[in-house]
C-alpha cells in the first residue's frame, strides 16, 4: 500500500473510450500511479449496436467481423497504452467488453476493489445544456467509490458565453 496521509491508492481503473477527452486522464492517471506506486486497470467498452439494426438477418455474420475488427483495433491501442505506463514504471493492463459502457465501468471497479475510477471528460460552457445519461454521470452516481473526471486538454477554462 502506498498513499498520501490517509490515502491509500492501489489500484486505478481508467476508463477510455480513445477519444480527445480520454487522452489527457490516460496522461494523468500515469502519472498518478506513478506516484502512488499503484496499478492501472484501463477499461473499454464497446456499445453494442441497437436492437432494431440487430434484428435484421445477419447471414455471412457482418455483425461478428464488425465487432470482432473494433475489439482488435482496441486491444492493439491498449497494448500500446500498457507499453507506455511500462516505460514510465507503472504497471497496467486492460479489459475490453460489448456492452453499456458505464455498467462495464461499475461491474470492474467493483470486481477489481479500485480505489479510484478515472474518467476523461469534455468541458461545457456556461449556459450550455449538460446533457444527462452520460457515462461519467452514471458512473458518478452509480458508485460509492472516489470517481475523477479530467477535463480535455484546453478546455480548462470555461467561458462565460454571456461576457462575449
Amino acid at each position: 500500500m502506498s498513499g498520501v496521509g490517509s490515502i491509500d491508492v492501489d489500484r486505478i481503473l481508467l476508463a477510455t473510450d480513445f477519444s480527445r477527452w480520454t487522452t489527457r486522464a490516460v496522461d494523468f492517471t500515469f502519472d498518478m500511479a506513478r506516484c502512488f506506486n499503484a496499478e492501472v486497470l484501463m477499461v473499454h467498452g464497446i456499445e453494442p449496436i441497437a436492437d432494431a439494426a440487430l434484428d435484421a438477418e445477419d447471414e455471412e455474420g457482418d455483425f461478428d467481423e464488425f465487432f470482432g475488427e473494433l475489439t482488435e483495433r482496441s486491444r492493439q491501442k491498449l497494448e500500446n497504452l500498457v507499453e507506455q505506463a511500462e516505460q514510465m514504471g507503472v504497471t497496467a493492463r486492460f479489459h475490453i467488453e460489448i456492452g453499456e459502457r458505464w455498467r462495464i465501468i461499475l461491474e470492474h471497479a467493483d470486481a477489481e476493489d479500485v480505489d479510484l475510477i478515472v474518467l476523461g471528460r469534455r468541458a461545457y460552457e456556461q449556459g450550455e445544456d449538460v446533457p444527462l445519461g452520460t457515462t461519467s454521470q452514471r458512473v458518478f452516481f452509480g458508485t460509492q467509490r472516489p470517481v475523477m473526471t479530467v477535463p480535455t486538454e484546453g478546455d480548462e477554462e470555461v467561458v462565460d458565453m454571456e461576457e462575449q
